[in-house]
């Protein structure tokens, strides 16, 4: 579906927020394809979490914010920040939880929509502190302030999930709804 029309992208979030997490996650593999590789190398993963180094080596094609997505972690249905150091090195997370597999794409919108689904299914455990503090304030300055974000990286996510400020306000009004059911 790369060439949806906002209508269709704007129903499309309606339908996503309605499934349970596996399914959404399912359907977002489905629609823009699984990771190639691993989020972190294994190698330098291991030596950080055992504090044998300081820094994380990324997968060299992880990143698809050139085409206006965002990497989430499957299994921050488990753990809070899986691409954070200070998250990483605290608790300790398996590395699995950083394979491909574990692995999903999606625009801003749908991120922030994972994230409520999470709350909702996790009973407030996981998912919230992403939901409040990053995706739904970042999508409603988008969309429903007008405030497009500078850095090209940024404006290729706001180009990729734009909705009209009703539109934005009908998504985050669902994604509310499942967070009110905790």
């Amino acid at each position: 579906m790369q060439n949806e029309s906002q209508e269709q992208r704007f129903k499309g979030y309606l339908e996503l927020a309605k499934m349970p997490y596996q399914q959404a996650v399912d359907t977002l593999k489905k629609k823009y394809g699984g990771a190639t590789e691993d989020y972190f190398t294994e190698d330098s993963y291991t030596s950080f979490i055992l504090g044998e180094r300081k820094t994380l080596v990324k997968g060299k094609s992880i990143s698809r914010t050139k085409e206006g997505l965002y990497c989430h972690h499957v299994m921050e249905n488990q753990g809070l920040n899986l691409a954070n150091k200070t998250y990483l090195q605290h608790f300790g997370y398996p590395f699995d939880w950083q394979r491909k597999e574990n692995l999903v794409y999606c625009d801003a919108v749908e991120h922030m929509i994972l994230h409520a689904i999470i709350t909702k299914e996790t009973h407030g455990s996981f998912g919230y502190p992403g939901y409040s503090v990053f995706l739904q304030p970042e999508v409603v300055e988008w969309y429903y302030s007008g405030l497009k974000p500078k850095p090209t990286w940024q404006v290729n996510c706001y180009n990729k999930a734009f909705l009209n400020p009703s539109q934005v306000k009908q998504v985050v009004q669902a994604c509310e709804k499942l967070i009110d059911e905790v």
